[in-house]
């Protein structure tokens, strides 16, 4: 077994982010709610990004995203309190 992966953390360098992880954030980025200049923002820093903040804006992007089934959009709406504080 190669030892490299343990190396690489060692010596303190960021490992530059992931093509799943590009091609995640490229494709999901637009059913978000997050600003336009944010969007544009990550896209433009996308070759510069770790895979440290990579995976910190793919779960910026699953919060922020548009539901279309309208269950999971209630499911979502119930668990940030839309509703108050009643027992449904």
């Amino acid at each position: 077994m190669s030892d490299s992966w343990f190396d690489e953390l060692l010596d303190g360098e960021p490992l530059p982010m992931t093509d799943t992880q590009w091609f995640i954030i490229e494709a999901n980025i637009d059913g978000t709610s997050l600003p336009l200049s944010m969007k544009s923002d990550i896209l433009n820093s996308l070759a510069d990004l770790t895979e440290f903040k990579a995976e910190q804006i793919i779960t910026l992007i699953n919060e922020n995203k548009y539901e279309k089934d309208p269950k999971k959009q209630w499911e979502k709406m119930l668990k940030e309190g839309v509703f108050g504080h009643r027992d449904l």
